[in-house]
């Protein structure tokens, strides 16, 4: 009998699940069996192989078309044939649909560009002791009806909710806070972080994204968004409430998340870049009651979060008719998972919900375009994550999902990406053309941990603070 050493086994076998024949062979076993064919082209056909859904599906089309062409000579003809036969029936109702979208497409587009865009930067004070909660509050009071009255205004004149975008950049080390704003919209929003943090300075900047040109020959750009995973909207990260700052501990005793993310921008080289942008809207969107008639509608964040916690409390108490979850019914011991899960999703369901779109880029010349610099940007919200039992912001889209080389040749995919990503990022867009992108719903206490005026207990050198407090005159000075 051999001599096992305890632990090592153990140990050894943990070990051995990462290989080829286990963890990734069960992975695709698992897809398989479960003989969900989006499951499968999105995670063994997509995320192993690198293989996009548009090519597989393109693949197959051309795949039966040519065996059908073998059973059918004239095929081109017959198409054509069928085409040009059944146009009366459905020519009409294509023209209504592609038209209308259209149209939406084109009003809304065109409502925008008559907007007035304006990049404000936040300078923050020496002395800055307030929490994040001010900032959430902030946030609340860009929660507001504006743009889309009635249908007609929505869908015929094109108008759009306001579209506000926070955003922090560094260049070199040097790093900034703005706030990109429709120009009559200045008013509220200096409003609104005066009211809260009065010692801040608020001044109008030259849009840096604006006057940016990419050269692929001068520079190596890595572009991501990010968005909610492993979960959907109703689990939030880990706010500034779990790490306490809504008590206002002392400046010492602060542990504000952010400045990980500061920190990481102070310490990049003359040659490097990173741009963070946090684009939101006020969030209306309703969603068919799950359990009631056709034509009842419940707000989509509220209802998500209602029922996760019913999703929760059934786990916890199990299934009464099953004799294997019939001892959780005489279980007391709350679990840790338990509750925290369920107070920080009705926490941020009695809040303001926002539409939010996340985006990221690295840049640099390329001898300093290294692995440490752009995958570090791609995961520099981890210390807000928690993707055990609630969510994480991952990295998506743009560059992610160049793993393999035959996903781009000659690096035209790759810069192609990076043209649109720019564009994109200048004009601000995710949530209507010609940019309508994937987004989160998160609350103005999520928002406000991702963006917020930086405490004195943030001391990284590359945050540049305004010498002295400055304030109005006294009203009763004569005149």
């Amino acid at each position: 009998m051999a001599l096992e050493i305890p632990g090592v086994g153990e140990e050894r076998l943990r070990q051995q699940q990462w290989g080829v024949g286990s963890f990734v062979f069960r992975w695709v076993l698992s897809e398989v069996v479960s003989l969900d064919l989006r499951v499968f082209i999105e995670g063994t056909i997509g995320n192993l192989l690198g293989i996009s859904r548009g090519t597989l599906l393109t693949s197959i089309f051309l795949g039966l078309l040519l065996s059908l062409w073998t059973l059918i000579p004239n095929l081109p003809l017959f198409i054509f044939a069928w085409v040009i036969g059944t146009m009366p029936i459905w020519i009409l109702p294509a023209a209504v649909g592609g038209a209308w979208k259209a149209w939406v497409w084109y009003v809304q587009a065109y409502f925008i560009t008559r907007r007035t865009p304006l990049l404000l930067e936040v300078k923050m004070p020496r002395d800055l002791v307030k929490s994040p909660r001010g900032m959430e509050l902030a946030l609340a009071q860009l929660w507001i009806y504006a743009g889309e009255t009635t249908y007609f205004h929505r869908k015929w004149l094109g108008q759009v909710r306001p579209i506000f975008s926070f955003e922090i950049a560094s260049f070199g080390g040097d790093v900034h806070f703005y706030i990109w704003i429709w120009k009559e919209w200045r008013p509220v929003i200096e409003s609104a972080i005066y009211a809260q943090y009065p010692e801040v300075e608020i001044v109008e900047a030259e849009d840096y994204a604006a006057k940016y040109v990419y050269e692929p020959s001068k520079h190596m750009v890595y572009a991501t968004d990010y968005r909610y995973e492993p979960r959907n909207d109703a689990y939030p990260i880990k706010t500034y409430v779990e790490f306490e700052l809504d008590k206002d501990p002392k400046e010492e005793y602060k542990v504000d998340p952010l400045a990980q993310v500061i920190e990481r921008l102070s310490a990049l080289g003359p040659t490097e870049q990173i741009w963070l942008q946090i684009v939101i809207t006020m969030d209306m969107e309703h969603r068919r009651k799950p359990d009631g008639r056709y034509w009842e509608t419940e707000p989509r964040f509220a209802g998500l979060a209602k029922a996760e916690v019913d999703k929760i409390r059934k786990d916890l108490v199990g299934d009464p008719d099953s004799h294997t979850d019939r001892w959780k019914s005489f279980s007391r011991v709350q679990l840790y998972r338990i509750n925290e899960q369920i107070r920080a999703i009705e926490r941020n369901m009695s809040k303001h919900p926002f539409h939010v779109g996340m985006r990221g880029v690295f840049i640099s010349d390329p001898p300093n375009f290294i692995q440490r610099g752009w995958n570090n940007m791609r995961w520099i919200w981890a210390p807000m994550g928690n993707p055990q039992y609630m969510n994480q912001m991952r990295p998506r889209r743009w560059h992610t999902p160049f793993d393999y080389p035959y996903q781009d040749v000659w690096d035209l995919r790759w810069n192609l990406h990076a043209e649109r990503f720019f564009d994109c990022y200048r004009r601000r867009a995710h949530f209507y053309a010609p940019y309508t992108l994937p987004d989160n719903i998160m609350s103005t206490e999520v928002i406000a941990t991702f963006w917020h005026p930086v405490p004195t207990a943030i001391a990284s050198p590359g945050l540049q603070r305004i010498p002295a407090k400055k304030a109005q005159p006294p009203p009763n000075l004569p005149k």
